[in-house]
């Protein structure tokens, strides 16, 4: 591990040095029930993890975040959104967001890859352990991206003219 990394995972939940691992505090922003149950769970599970919150739509979800100051936010594409908020910036202001998408085409997630998030998870892509792994990742500042992404990733940087349409 990086200098940097080490630094960012060393600490308590408000980010003070005590030489311990840090606690990575989340919160989930999905609009169904059982969803966010099993995302809760897998988390719950992993070491230095403490689930915050959680919130099925945009507006909840930014209430939670501006009060709660999460370490990293996973937000499912398809949460719902008060008219004329930009979700995912409002979030980002707060926190370290993955973004959980069922879209597989390049263009919708090159589009999300412009966006401020730190992580792309695609459905069926994942494993829950791969959950836990980019909340890690994401929490000591480096990104996460499942294989799709990745690939619309390096499409979009070997085909930077073709990367704007998709913005």
């Amino acid at each position: 591990m990086s200098d940097t990394a080490t630094a960012a995972a060393t600490g308590d939940i408000d980010g003070r040095t005590t030489g311990r691992p840090r606690t990575i505090s989340a919160l989930i922003v999905h609009p169904g029930g059982s969803e966010q149950t099993a995302l809760r769970t897998v988390l719950d599970a992993g070491e230095r993890v403490r689930v915050l919150g959680l919130a099925r739509d945009g507006r909840e979800a930014v209430r939670l975040a501006h009060r709660l100051h999460p370490t990293v936010t996973l937000l499912d594409d398809r949460v719902t959104t008060p008219e004329g908020t930009d979700l995912v910036r409002a979030l980002a202001r707060r926190s370290r967001v993955i973004v959980l998408t069922g879209s597989t085409d390049r263009p919708t997630i090159t589009a999300m890859l412009c966006r401020p998030i730190r992580g792309c998870l695609v459905y069926g892509q994942f494993e829950p352990a791969d959950v836990l792994g980019a909340v890690r990742a994401v929490a000591s500042g480096l990104g996460w991206l499942s294989p799709v992404a990745v690939a619309a990733a390096s499409w979009s940087l070997r085909n930077p003219s073709n990367a704007g349409a998709a913005r």
